[in-house]
């Protein structure tokens, strides 16, 4: 396969054009695909600024090094496990006959504008959907129809088109993370339908294990076989690049035959992109459903934590815009919890048996979308933990590549210290309700709120708790983040429940000490000083804000 990439291609090759945004270690370029899967031992991560894209798009790169490398087919737990670290100490990455080879046998599918299959879109869309939906609709930080204001001022009167490459990422986070509702119409045999599912990431904290190149990165989230889905249906595994034929949208799907398809595959929406002339720019895109049926859910996601509901059955956790990194870390780390119930993602299981100084330099990466279950999106995010998991997984015994379970006695203390830190911030939320109405109390008839859920940190003020609490947690939560990593890497935490307390009882004066100079107010902070105060004594049992 050439690997020149020809600027006069209206097709947009998205082998050899320029699209993908990556690190090194003098800074930042943006490559082809082909050029990132060849030097993906040059690269440290990727670069690209859209999260839910930047989620997508390291599921789909997964998909691609497991083709690449024989791990797709490589069943055997022990094979698999041997395979991978033969691979991981290969200091030259993916060989690039290997890659031309695989993206040669799939040549006409990878191209975004191909007049037959564009690149993980529908072309079947031109004619059963004549509507469009506008490329504002495309793009999720763009307000489109009636909808809110995200990031910026666009209106569908006057559309600004995008780039190819920047449609292309925006395209995958749809993908992945698009809205469920009201959709543009589309009609299939007769049937006409204009509303559709979300995307199978929606909402959700996805979680993703990064080594010191993006070679590393892409071998170790490649889930091992123990997380493969299995069926004993005729479908062959594969990703939509590889298939032959479109699938049928009136059709019941089939539930994901193997790793690739469980990556790739289990879109709810269909898209088409509309260029220019020149094909430099997507000046329109028609997003509908592509499914009437719901996929089956046969395996969980491997890159997602788990969390068990009330009724037993598990479901992933959400992202939070306001909810930091760290406050996941022990739910990353224990295979089974209890507080709450549930169950760590499952690519952390197969981040064992690794060479040592890969091991070492071991770290995660979160892509998070805060949004609800249908098209109000609030925040997105990315955030990275420092490289400590080596001092938290345990290293599995000689003659043993499989003790998922075997977590050092720091990553208990690291539960212990969140917990304590979230009743910390319940404790100190409440206080602070009931000295705002002890200062206030002449001049409220507010009813006191119900408490919150322990997680200290609520999307809306609590009717009646005043400014105070949101103030007071502003300052906790950050002032809690610096002690918990300098904690962990010092190599413990001696008395969690003290620490926060402080750091809680110092958020606490701060915020009251404005109303002290009046009788009332002191009167009112002194008397609920005492709920927070109370964190620094010796824990005697179960604290009860």
């Amino acid at each position: 396969m050439s690997s020149s990439a020809d600027s006069a291609d209206t097709r947009f090759d998205v082998c050899t054009r320029p699209w993908i945004p990556v690190h090194t270690d003098a800074g930042g370029t943006t490559v082809g695909l082909r050029e990132l899967l060849v030097r993906a031992h040059e690269f440290t991560a990727l670069a690209v600024t859209l999260p839910p894209a930047a989620s997508g798009l390291m599921r789909m790169l997964y998909a691609f090094a497991a083709r690449i490398a024989g791990l797709d087919t490589c069943d055997d737990l022990k094979s698999w496990n041997k395979k991978r670290y033969a691979l991981l100490s290969q200091p030259a990455g993916f060989p690039a006959e290997a890659v031309d080879g695989y993206l040669d046998s799939h040549r006409s599918r990878l191209f975004l504008f191909g007049e037959q299959r564009p690149f993980l879109q529908d072309p079947r869309l031109a004619e059963q959907s004549p509507s469009r939906s506008g490329v504002n609709k495309l793009v999720m930080a763009r307000p489109s129809g009636n909808n809110l204001v995200f990031l910026g001022h666009f209106t569908d009167d006057d559309p600004v088109p995008l780039p190819p490459d920047e449609a292309l990422l925006h395209l995958i986070a749809q993908l992945y993370y698009g809205p469920s509702g009201q959709c543009t119409p589309r009609t299939v045999d007769g049937e006409r339908y204009g509303n559709t599912r979300g995307g199978p990431l929606r909402r959700a904290l996805s979680f993703h294990p990064q080594g010191r190149s993006l070679y590393e990165t892409l071998l170790l989230g490649i889930p091992k076989p123990t997380h493969w889905p299995r069926t004993d249906g005729a479908r062959t595994d594969g990703c939509p690049w590889e298939r032959e034929q479109l699938p049928d949208p009136l059709a019941p799907p089939e539930p994901a035959p193997g790793p690739l398809s469980m990556l790739t595959e289990q879109y709810q929406h269909a898209i088409l992109l509309t260029p220019d002339e020149q094909g430099t720019a997507v000046t329109d895109a028609t997003i509908t459903w592509a499914l009437r049926t719901e996929r089956p859910d046969t395996v969980k996601e491997p890159y997602l934590i788990w969390d068990e509901v009330k009724d037993g059955t598990v479901r992933p956790r959400d992202a939070a815009v306001e909810r930091a990194l760290w406050r996941d870390l022990d739910a990353l780390i224990l295979l089974h919890r209890t507080d709450p119930p549930g169950r760590r993602p499952p690519v952390i299981d197969g981040l064992t048996g690794l060479p040592a100084e890969i091991r070492r330099a071991l770290h995660i990466t979160a892509y998070g979308f805060d949004q609800d279950g249908q098209t109000r999106d609030r925040a997105y995010f990315t955030a990275t933990t420092p490289r400590v998991f080596h001092t938290l997984l345990s290293p599995p015994p000689k003659g043993d590549a499989e003790t998922p379970d075997d977590v050092t006695a720091l990553a208990n203390e690291v539960k212990d210290a969140r917990v304590a830190a979230e009743k910390a911030a319940v404790r100190l939320r409440y206080a602070l309700r009931v000295a705002w109405r002890a200062y206030t109390s002449p001049f409220t008839t507010d009813k006191p709120a119900k408490q919150n859920d322990g997680t200290g940190g609520g999307r809306t003020a609590a009717k009646g708790e005043g400014p105070w609490p949101a103030e007071a947690l502003a300052r906790y939560w950050p002032a809690a983040e610096e002690y918990f990593w300098r904690a962990l890497y010092a190599g413990g935490f001696a008395h969690p429940q003290r620490e926060f307390g402080r750091l809680a009882l110092g958020a606490y004066d701060e915020v009251t000490r404005a109303v002290t100079a009046t009788p009332r107010g002191a009167k009112a902070r002194e008397e609920a000083r005492g709920l927070v105060r109370s964190l620094l004594k010796p824990p005697t049992g179960t604290l009860h804000a």
